[in-house]
């Protein structure tokens, strides 16, 4: 981690980033009147501390280096991904009130791989199950006969990672510009770490989660302003690229916000809050650092609360800065994630 802490970002750094043959950034600036007019999310209530988690060997890096980066809990849940999902759109319900039999299209975009299946059980062994057919009962489908859905068309939105639910948000503004038909898209990212699973990822603790949004037409809130992706192919293989992508992390970001930030017709003092996906408060010192952003205008609250819940960070802590009066209406908001993949994703809402 010292590596980070020390790392400086220049133009020649940032150049080394691009490769031969990529394409380059997807930056799209949005019609007025589209945004998430409705949220919600689900924590498990199961907590499990850091030194917990050090003593079961579930953490790569020890307790003390761990709060050091500010984490100190995770939330683990007892529950499929399927129904994690549910509550997810429960809690979207309760605090809007918003009718679910408006909505047009449901986008269900689990950041990992085994999400977008429901659980086959802890017998069945993904790569040599003689039985296929565990691999067709989709997440997404399931969702939409718990929700009294059934008349309503399921997509999935995969291979993002923790970029799920900002891919989602993504396609279902497209739908919504696209097709007349279309007013109002569910969309919803779920996930649920493996019983027992290593907790830390890349000097960062995982919770499970989940968040869903309804991306209206005529939205009177949090209007989607723009959106700015980098995908970085050559990082497929996240393990073994490791270094690497600790080495592109801080440019891209940086490179993301600001064509996000550019396309919305923003400065970078006029964003009001980035809203960021939680991983170590070291690397939003860095960031603000980086960008000449204040530090206060970072979210950085949930971190030791419950750390890294995968695509579902940005809407969690949305809801949480609003809730404390750190998102106020008409406020310019950046939500950032980064997803193996890899991917750098930046959505620019005005609240």
């Amino acid at each position: 981690m010292s590596r980070l802490l020390a790392l400086q970002v220049t133009d020649e750094e940032r150049a080394r980033t691009r490769f031969i043959g990529e394409m380059p950034n997807t930056t799209t600036r949005f019609a007025s009147g589209i945004g998430l007019g409705a949220l919600g999310y689900y924590l498990p209530p199961r907590e499990e501390q850091v030194d917990e988690l050090a003593a079961a060997g579930r953490t790569r890096s020890s307790a003390d280096r761990l709060r050091a980066l500010g984490f100190q809990t995770v939330r683990v849940s007892d529950v499929p991904v399927e129904q994690l999902a549910r509550l997810a759109v429960d809690d979207l319900r309760a605090r809007s009130g918003f009718d679910l039999s408006k909505i047009d299209l449901i986008l269900f975009g689990g950041g990992m791989g085994t999400s977008a299946v429901v659980d086959p059980g802890e017998d069945y062994g993904w790569g040599r199950a003689s039985n296929p057919l565990p691999l067709f009962k989709f997440t997404g489908t399931r969702l939409q006969i718990e929700l009294g859905l059934s008349r309503v068309p399921v997509m999935g939105v995969g291979q993002m990672a923790c970029s799920a639910f900002q891919g989602c948000v993504r396609l279902a503004r497209a739908l919504i510009t696209a097709e007349s038909g279309i007013d109002h898209v569910l969309c919803v990212a779920a996930d649920r770490f493996p019983t027992g699973a290593n907790r830390e990822v890349v000097y960062n603790l995982m919770s499970d989660g989940a968040c869903a949004g309804v991306v209206s037409r005529g939205a009177e809130r949090n209007r989607i302003l723009s959106v700015a992706q980098e995908t970085r192919g050559v990082y497929w293989d996240c393990e073994a690229s490791h270094d690497q992508i600790v080495a592109a992390y801080f440019p891209l970001i940086r490179e993301t916000m600001l064509d996000a930030l550019r396309d919305a017709g923003l400065q970078l003092d006029e964003l009001d809050l980035l809203i960021p996906h939680n991983v170590s408060a070291k690397t939003w010192e860095i960031m603000a650092r980086v960008l000449g952003l204040p530090p206060e205008k970072i979210f950085t609250a949930n971190i030791p609360r419950f750390g890294h819940a995968v695509a579902s960070d940005n809407v969690a802590n949305h809801l949480d800065a609003q809730a404390a009066g750190r998102v106020r209406p008409g406020d310019k908001v950046a939500w950032f994630v980064m997803g193996f993949g890899a991917h750098w994703n930046c959505t620019v809402l005005e609240a």
